[in-house]
């Protein structure tokens, strides 16, 4: 598939990137809900098939949501350098990083609930860490998707990495509706306004 370059003024498009790692082995695991997510969008609004571009190292699809133009993203770089792939596809794409929203996995946050976050520190996370060095700004939204915290007794790295149970990923495919309408709203009412509605508990 080939993308064009646009103008040399900034676009008006939104990035919507998912982070996540790249492998099928990882594919239900709770790292992996951002990639989950922007599938779901992709889905939702009829966009065509995510498409590897070495360009950005990283799945692309292009569309339309209502008349706004969205560029959907799985960086293909792992994780902990997800900056990397974003910043090709903002480059390429002539994004604004306040057009960026990137939608990622939170222990802190009770399973199947999210937090809108306009912009601020990672918090921990090394997605989001690379993202904010290679975009050298911290401005761009967040989808704080919450996975929930291990037991004690079990250690992150592995729980980060271990798969949704079934019952897990029916709650997520339930999820599709509520996560059309965040984006919805982040695009045409604005974070402020995705916050009130959505940062709250299940």
């Amino acid at each position: 598939m080939c993308f064009r370059f646009f103008s040399e003024d900034p676009s008006e498009d939104f990035l919507i990137t998912g982070l996540g790692n790249p492998e099928n082995r990882y594919f239900t695991t709770r790292h992996n809900i951002g990639f989950m997510f922007v599938e779901s969008i992709a889905s939702t609004f009829d966009f065509g098939d995510f498409t590897f571009s070495a360009k950005i190292n990283g799945l692309i699809t292009k569309g339309k949501i209502k008349d706004q133009g969205i560029i959907l993203l799985k960086p293909s770089t792992y994780m902990n350098n997800s900056g990397l792939a974003v910043r090709k596809t903002k480059e390429l794409f002539r994004i604004k990083p306040e057009n960026i929203i990137v939608a990622h996995d939170d222990m802190d946050i009770a399973f199947g609930s999210q937090r809108i976050r306009k912009n601020g520190s990672s918090a921990g996370h090394n997605g989001i860490k690379s993202i904010i060095t290679e975009l050298e700004t911290p401005e761009f939204t967040r989808i704080r998707l919450g996975i929930g915290k291990p037991e004690p007794e079990n250690n992150t790295a592995d729980y980060v990495l271990s798969e949704f149970s079934e019952e897990e990923l029916k709650i997520i495919a339930e999820s599709r509706e509520k996560w059309a309408k965040i984006i919805e709203t982040l695009l045409f009412e604005g974070a402020e306004a995705a916050m009130n509605a959505f940062n709250r508990k299940n």
